[in-house]
């Protein structure tokens, strides 16, 4: 598999595991968003990837722990069969289903589109939102002038 897991430390990796309440969603997206500037990312693939990653948070705080408190837990890296960089969001909490979505219920529609690969796996412990991008969508730098 090349999903990132927990455990991994290091300058190229982010891994942050925080309680599940609103702050959380801002406080993953400024960290997903500098780590995403410092993997020299093309633009459009960065923006995807901060806004996917907040898509996933948002919905662990909603959906997953909506009256107890649990845990959110962000992990992004190197994709482990190569070249490209993946990310994991999961959460200890139990899905809760939305009794009138309205205009919202996208965020796994997002993901799909988004990313090159994703997995979502809900269980018992929890929910797993798997993603990611090969290199081939990495930035090469300023084209030759």
């Amino acid at each position: 598999m090349c999903w990132p897991e927990a455990g991994h430390t290091g300058r190229v990796w982010v891994h942050e595991k925080l309680l599940a309440e609103p702050r959380t969603v801002g406080v993953l997206r400024r960290k997903m968003r500098s780590w995403v500037r410092d993997q020299d990312l093309d633009e459009e693939l960065a923006e995807s990837i901060v806004l996917i990653v907040d898509e996933a948070v948002s919905n662990a705080v909603e959906h997953a722990c909506p009256e107890w408190e649990c845990h959110i837990e962000l992990v992004a890296g190197p994709r482990a069969c190569g070249g490209g960089v993946a990310v994991l969001v999961a959460d200890d909490g139990a899905w809760q289903e939305m009794t009138a979505p309205g205009f919202r219920g996208r965020g796994v529609t997002l993901i799909g589109r988004l990313s090159d690969r994703s997995t979502i796996e809900a269980g018992a412990q929890g929910t797993k939102v798997r993603m990611c991008w090969p290199v081939e969508r990495a930035s090469t730098g300023p084209a030759p002038g």
